[in-house]
């Protein structure tokens, strides 16, 4: 069984992308599926699906409060994904209603659709805008240039190459070296390590962006350079849930 986007059927379990920007970034196609679910379950939290009208808010469970502070990220999203698992068993058609697009860089969803799949579910992906889509629109990149995306950490303790010919985004730096949630605290990381392997491929004046998209209508959205030996130097309010771009070579920013 291939969950499918273009195919929706009458889906058991719905992954479905509220997009970056809450809810005015909802599609027509995901509001749609949301009024036909019994239960709509998410990691937003209550305040934040107090947006919604009041006929889908009454059927929206937030799993926000099962995301532990200082429990590490996969037994977090073990436990949220079993909630919805729940749900879905009881009240099906579910939908998962996760911020940005269901599929790209969400770990929930991916635990779902295994799961799913292993009941003999019907499952359902309706897109949503990604944060690549915004932050591409942020700093004004076309990745038919070339992109490269990766996880912060994974890139640097893998000691991974990158080609400073393509530009390159990496993803949670905010939690850079760190297994364990980080969600109520002020932790900053130590990117020296990530300095340190991404200097094997830039020069130490190689100017990068820690960009953020504004999450709902007239928030505000970051893009703050730095030069690449500087990196280190940036406080927590700019790294907080951040993504690093990295121009390529021959197409430095010099705001």
């Amino acid at each position: 069984m291939q969950p499918s986007s273009q195919d929706q059927g009458d889906a058991d379990l719905y992954l479905l992308g509220a997009g970056v920007s809450f809810p005015e970034q909802l599609t027509l196609q995901a509001i749609a599926i949301l009024t036909a679910c019994k239960r709509i379950c998410s990691n937003l939290p209550e305040n934040v699906l107090a947006l919604l009208p009041e006929d889908l808010r009454a059927n929206c469970v937030s799993l926000w409060p099962l995301y532990q502070d200082n429990r590490h990220r996969d037994e977090n999203y073990r436990v949220v994904a079993q909630a919805v698992i729940d749900s879905a068993a009881e009240h099906r058609p579910v939908a998962w209603m996760t911020p940005g697009h269901p599929l790209v860089f969400d770990s929930v969803s991916r635990t779902l659709l295994q799961a799913a799949r292993a009941r003999g579910w019907k499952v359902s992906v309706i897109p949503g805008i990604s944060c690549i889509d915004t932050i591409c629109a942020e700093i004004g990149y076309d990745p038919a240039g070339g992109l490269v995306i990766h996880d912060a950490t994974s890139l640097a303790m893998g000691n991974i190459p990158l080609l400073p010919s393509l530009a390159a985004l990496l993803l949670q730096p905010s939690a850079f070296g760190s297994a364990l949630a980080h969600y109520s605290s002020e932790w900053t990381p130590n990117l020296s390590r990530l300095s340190d392997h991404l200097l094997q491929f830039y020069s130490p004046a190689h100017r990068c962006a820690f960009v953020r998209s504004a999450s709902h209508k007239g928030g505000l959205s970051q893009v703050r350079w730095y030069e690449l030996s500087q990196l280190n130097a940036a406080p927590f309010d700019v790294v907080v849930n951040s993504t690093l771009f990295l121009p390529p070579l021959g197409q430095q920013h010099h705001g």
